[in-house]
């Protein structure tokens, strides 16, 4: 239930600031009510907990059921605790299933009994059979609302249960699952195939070959069938191959932005998703355990700085290039892990791959090290006026992001091959890497070369 990136309506969201700010929330409601569910959700998100809250009880509950899963986490969280049980078994009532299924997965088990006994006995049973899902995988995604008729029965026969269905998915309306006499998925038939067919022949010789997705799928390896097949919806199979559900292209679209937001908040070290309206207390418990271990991992290089104190001390230019070689072995470090996790993520490259980009990082760390190592190195040289300095500033850059590439591909993978998230700690590990070995080669040549440096 994440909302994807749209421009903000600045000025439908200071209005209706004006409007709580007098206490007018049903006014302010009315103004929401006839915008687009997307504009509404963005705005209420920027309210402040108990303004969001009036606001939205003034809503119709058409609309507060349309706006509730475009909220983000923290905002649907604030609404669910201030609803009844009943009030929530509406909104669900008014909700595509697998919408239901994100809604009450946010409640407490007990909780979600009571709203579930409000609601009909076909939806609870829907509900609770997609509820059996993890919620990242294909069942989590899916949804039971769709037309699937037996291979057996002719064009004709399906034309008229066409017409007398009650109730059609809006999405799926242009589909039909054609499965066999056990549920077993066959293929699928286009309305307009089925208009254009023979009225005597069976669906199931019409019936075009589909790919189908495992239940129990991870959503990543979802999205990725997604964009190989260059398809808008999708079945979903169990082992048996029985049709269990669909999944349609606007989850995908979520799962998409969900992945990239996760990975960019572990990345930068936060773990859990994070929002810039989350409240100050609860932001800052979420941030400071990563920055306390990253603390810690100071504490190494540190450690290595001073196993060179007495370097340093007598030649201070020490001081002033170090930060700029561990700096960069840094940044090259980040570059790979970005590309590296990118292509975990999408399956562009497996273990079977190591070797061969081993190789190509080692390279790109010699090229990309020798020419700002260059720079660098010249730089150092016309300050100090020392070629031996300019020299020891250019290994020290060559050496760190040789290092930064090589870490930056390594410790993704090794994350991986522990079953862990690349994107978690990569950062971190990183970081530390870079920044122990770049002072220990720059810091330890600048004490081999003492003399050359005329530190003494």
């Amino acid at each position: 239930m994440k909302q994807t990136a749209v421009e903000f309506d600045e000025k439908l969201y200071k209005i209706t600031e004006e409007l709580v700010k007098k206490g007018d929330y049903k006014r302010a409601a009315l103004l929401l009510s006839q915008k687009h569910p997307e504009d509404v959700a963005l705005v209420l998100d920027k309210l402040s907990e108990e303004n969001r809250i009036k606001v939205f009880k003034y809503l119709p509950v058409e609309l507060q059921a349309d706006v509730l899963i475009r909220l983000d986490d923290e905002s649907i969280d604030d609404v669910l605790k201030a609803l009844s049980e009943k009030d929530i078994s509406e909104l669900v009532g008014e909700m595509d299933v697998d919408d239901a299924v994100d809604v009450l997965g946010e409640l407490p088990d007990e909780e979600r009994q009571k709203v579930l006994s409000y609601v009909s006995p076909k939806e609870r049973e829907e509900v609770k059979e997609l509820l059996r899902y993890p919620e990242n995988t294909a069942g989590g995604l899916m949804t039971t609302e769709f037309l699937a008729y037996n291979g057996d029965i002719t064009v004709e026969e399906a034309l008229r249960k066409l017409k007398e269905e009650e109730e059609k998915p809006d999405e799926l309306s242009g589909i039909i699952y054609v499965v066999d006499k056990k549920g077993r998925l066959i293929g699928e038939v286009y309305l307009r195939d089925l208009l254009k067919s023979d009225p005597e022949k069976k669906l199931k010789e019409i019936a075009r070959e589909v790919p189908s997705i495992p239940v129990m799928m991870d959503q990543e390896e979802v999205a990725r069938l997604f964009e190989k097949y260059d398809v808008f919806y999708m079945p979903v199979v169990d082992n048996e191959g029985k049709l269990l559900g669909v999944i349609t292209v606007d989850d995908i679209l979520d799962v998409l932005e969900e992945e990239a937001t996760e990975d960019i908040h572990r990345l930068s070290g936060w773990g859990e998703a994070e929002s810039i309206f989350t409240p100050t207390l609860k932001m800052a418990a979420r941030r400071l355990p990563w920055l306390l271990i990253n603390l810690g991992t100071a504490f190494i290089a540190a450690a290595v700085v001073s196993i060179f104190k007495g370097t340093i001390a007598a030649f201070a230019y020490l001081a002033v290039f170090m930060p700029v070689i561990a700096g960069e072995g840094g940044n090259t470090g980040v570059q790979t892990i970005a590309l590296v996790v990118r292509s975990l993520a999408l399956g562009e490259i497996d273990f079977h791959d190591f070797k061969k980009l081993f190789m190509r990082e080692l390279v790109v760390g010699l090229i990309i090290g020798s020419a700002v190592g260059f720079v660098s190195g010249l730089v150092a040289y016309i300050w100090v006026k020392n070629p031996y300095f300019g020299l020891l500033v250019f290994l020290g850059h060559v050496g760190n992001m040789v290092a930064g590439c090589i870490a930056g591909l390594v410790v993704p993978m090794v994350l991986k091959l522990l079953k862990q998230d690349p994107a978690l700690a990569s950062g971190v590990i990183v970081t530390t890497v870079t920044d122990v070995t770049g002072y220990f080669i720059f810091l330890g040549l600048a004490t081999i070369f003492m003399n050359q440096l005329h530190l003494l």
